[in-house]
């Protein structure tokens, strides 16, 4: 909702700039934007055209003199259709600026001087749409005399500032500028002052003949109308159309205009019908029957259905209710009598049949959010009243009453020690009175409790939070203090099970492989492919597309299809896993039970080419290491089984292995089948999934700890020069085998091959590390096992000890 200043300055006394006034609302919680007008446009003023003659060089181009406030009529050459002599229209001047850079300049064209433009409002900005249709094509024409001269962009509204308030749904009160002027004037302790609707008793008749017949009463609580004879429908005023296009709504005709005038002042959708073309005279509003159809302006129509709600006259549809009016009761400048209608429609249904046909607009837009229903016979006498002004009327009826719901104010009550303890602040009575007061509400207070009445403008409060936001909003929250919370304390942490499963994402973690998310709704043949719990499939009653239609039975397709996407982009080598729920429904039931599962998926090399080590490919001993880690890690006191399987369809027949304890089956692992590879563009890729439920139920080891040595441990270096083909790995293996019962640690820590080492052989270091718990190891025992490990070495190896 743009919130114009000019308009609010006839409610409040506007003191500050926009760029202002926008940023102080925005700190009260509605968030808002300054908007300027015509910050692009300069040298637009009245031109009034005296004379128009055909240019003499061309057929569509017409020599117009026109007076511009200047001493002597300028010449202008124009080629819109519906330029014509006596109209007063926009000028812009030589040197002018245009949107988009434009700037105008006098010279010839075909041979003829052209001193300026003579403009159309879409040259100034204003979108074509939103322009009247007589002169979208043409130059735009003052509906009155105007001073030539004057300055054009003030008459048409094209320097205003505004507040483009973003409007939340709990706040549609703001959809009118009365709303809005309620919530400026609260931020800067202003209240707004109106002017309340009259209607001239003089022309007001008793008699009408009109009938209002309320079928859907659960979805109509308000319906008021009043009709006006001998009318004349005509243009409206330039200070309306300025402030509906700023609104980005096109006028149409005077009393068109002054529906929507009301509605964008109060916030309430008024419609307006041709009496003459009702049948009868008669209005029923219910249910769209077989039959009924939406005549748009366009010419096109919507097939309605049972559930629209309709204001129809004689079985024929004047309109959606809420929603749009049809063409068939249109006020044209044949219209001689009208009917005004204000009305309160049931908000989901406004919403549902506004989308359900696509016809979502401003009207709908209020309806569905809620309107005032204590505003709605003033807002009716308000646009009978406009109406009246600005055009010729006979006769005005009473208000007729289709039906009616007393709007009653909103009583909340609290204690102001129980709001301060809740907003964390000390007001005083005296200060949160106020600002009570500056809302616009009344309060009663007796000691500690205070009871508010809240007008039916704010139907977005019923309770006392509600009036709690209200007051500190308004207090603002730059000026709250920091505080600690008070009450009881709840203590947070993760499940046994959740700790569990962050355990094993861990573990997976360190072996470098990165885990994804996936959705867990998958189409019908991901859903087969690794079904191996063989459960019945869960479909979605309305699903979005058929990529994402039955709920996952295993976690293996999210992460073959992750695999896929990565390749097809040139990133080959890939070690992923997800850890996440697949969904187990037993036959009978609708409902699925939620399974936690962890599943991983390997591809590519898990060595790369380098200066020590050469690129290896992922084999299946790789992934069974990853496995066979983590599950090491559960602690788990059982033994864990790997037995050949070819019983799942889309794995390697000859490289799979269930994975089992106590002959129960909770996992798998295995290479994807070479066909599955290929229907999917996947390279060689190895996958595992485990039951993370049944691995949690399993029995933990008691882990016991020990005591840290009480004795000092003695060490001992060994250097051997042993041939080149002798792997350290068999000569630590060695001296482990002969270094008695206190040898706990054996280290190399060099190794030289060069000059004065004799060529085929090398010179190993090994620190050796002896340490008894129980008692101080003497050098007699330390140097046993070190003569045992050096003779070992020399018989073995052939090494010569240095």
């Amino acid at each position: 909702m743009k919130i114009s200043m000019n308009w609010l300055k006839e409610y409040l006394p506007v003191e500050h700039n926009v760029e202002e006034i926008a940023n102080k609302v925005s700190l009260t919680g509605i968030e808002s934007a300054p908007v300027e007008l015509g910050t692009d446009l300069s040298g637009l003023v009245v031109g009034h055209i005296i004379d128009v003659k055909p240019h003499p060089d061309s057929d569509h181009l017409n020599l117009c003199q026109v007076e511009i406030g200047e001493k002597e009529p300028v010449q202008i050459v124009c080629g819109a259709s519906n330029v014509a002599n006596g109209q007063y229209v926009i000028v812009a001047k030589n040197g002018a600026n245009l949107p988009a850079g434009k700037v105008i300049k006098s010279g010839e064209i075909r041979g003829q001087l052209s001193n300026g433009m003579i403009c159309g409002l879409d040259e100034l900005g204003v979108k074509e749409k939103f322009v009247p249709k007589e002169f979208q094509k043409g130059i735009y024409v003052f509906p009155a005399e105007e001073q030539p001269g004057a300055d054009a962009k003030e008459l048409l509204g094209l320097n205003d500032t505004m507040v483009d308030m973003d409007i939340t749904p709990n706040r549609a009160d703001t959809l009118g500028m009365r709303g809005a002027a309620w919530e400026i004037g609260a931020t800067y302790d202003h209240k707004p002052s109106f002017t309340k609707p009259e209607i001239a008793e003089s022309k007001v008749v008793k008699n009408n003949d009109v009938k209002i017949n309320i079928k859907a009463k659960d979805l109509v609580t308000d319906y008021l109308v009043r009709t006006m004879s001998n009318v004349t429908v005509t243009e409206s005023p330039l200070w309306i159309q300025r402030r509906l296009w700023n609104q980005d709504i096109q006028p149409v005709n005077n009393i068109v205009d002054a529906a929507n005038y009301v509605m964008i002042e109060f916030g309430e959708p008024i419609q307006v019908y041709d009496l003459d073309k009702l049948t009868d005279k008669e209005i029923t509003v219910e249910m769209a029957a077989e039959g009924h159809k939406l005549e748009l302006n366009d010419g096109n129509k919507k097939d309605l259905s049972h559930d629209d709600l309709v204001i129809t006259s004689g079985g024929q549809a004047l309109g959606l209710a809420g929603v749009q009016k049809s063409s068939v009761a249109e006020v044209t400048s044949d219209t001689k009598n009208i009917l005004v209608e204000s009305a309160v429609f049931d908000g989901t249904s406004v919403r549902k049949a506004a989308q359900r046909h696509d016809l979502r607009g401003n009207v709908s837009n209020r309806f569905e959010k809620g309107v005032d229903n204590g505003a709605v016979s003033e807002s009716l006498t308000r646009a009978v009243q406009l109406i009246d002004s600005i055009t010729n009327v006979e006769s005005i009826s009473q208000e007729i009453v289709g039906v009616q719901t007393k709007a009653e104010p909103i009583i909340i009550d609290g204690k102001i020690s129980h709001i301060n303890s809740l907003m964390g602040i000390e007001l005083s009575p005296e200060e949160m009175l106020k600002i009570i007061d500056r809302l616009g509400f009344t309060a009663e207070r007796n000691g500690d409790e205070i009871s508010v009445s809240i007008p039916t403008r704010r139907w977005d409060m019923t309770i006392e939070a509600d009036l709690i936001e209200e007051i500190i909003r308004i207090f603002g929250y730059d000026n709250l203090k920091g505080t600690l919370p008070s009450g009881h304390e709840t203590r947070g942490g993760y499940t046994p099970i959740r700790e569990f499963i962050n355990k094993l994402t861990s573990v997976l973690l360190s072996e470098g492989m990165d885990e994804t998310i996936n959705f867990a709704l998958i189409n019908k043949h991901e859903v087969e492919d690794f079904n191996t719990i063989h459960t019945n499939l869960t479909r979605l009653l309305h699903p979005m597309t058929e990529d994402h239609e039955y709920l996952r039975t295993s976690l293996v397709p999210g992460l073959i299809k992750d695999i896929a996407y990565n390749q097809a982009r040139g990133n080959d080598n890939i070690s992923i896993f997800e850890q996440g729920r697949i969904f187990d429904r037993k036959e009978g039931t609708d409902r699925p039970e939620e399974l936690e599962y962890i599943a991983g998926a390997v591809s590519g090399n898990v060595l790369e080419d380098s200066w020590n080590t050469t690129s290896k490919t992922v084999d299946f001993y790789d992934v069974k290491g990853i496995v066979e880690e983590m599950l090491m890690f559960t602690n788990s006191d059982a033994e864990f089984e790997y037995s050949a399987t070819d019983q799942i369809p889309n794995l390697h027949p000859g490289q799979t292995a269930n994975i089992s304890v106590d002959g129960d089956v909770i996992g798998y692992i295995g290479k994807l089948h070479p066909n599955y590879q290929s229907d999917h563009n996947v390279a060689d890729t190895y996958v595992f999934e485990i039951n993370v439920d049944k691995l949690f139920e399993l029995s933990r080891k008691q882990v016991q700890a020990k005591s840290a040595p009480k004795y000092p441990s003695i060490t001992r270096d060994l250097a051997i020069l042993v041939g080149k083909n002798i792997s350290s790995g068999q000569i630590v293996k060695d001296i482990f085998e002969n270094g008695g019962d206190y040898l706990i640690d054996v280290n190399i820590f060099d190794v030289y091959q060069g000059s004065n080492i004799e060529s085929g052989f090398k010179s190993l270091g090994y620190h050796l590390i002896f340490q008894n718990a129980n008692d101080t190891l003497t050098d007699e025992t330390v140097e046993k096992s070190f003569t045992n490990i050096k003779n070992s070495l020399v018989s073995k190896f052939n090494v010569e000890v240095r």
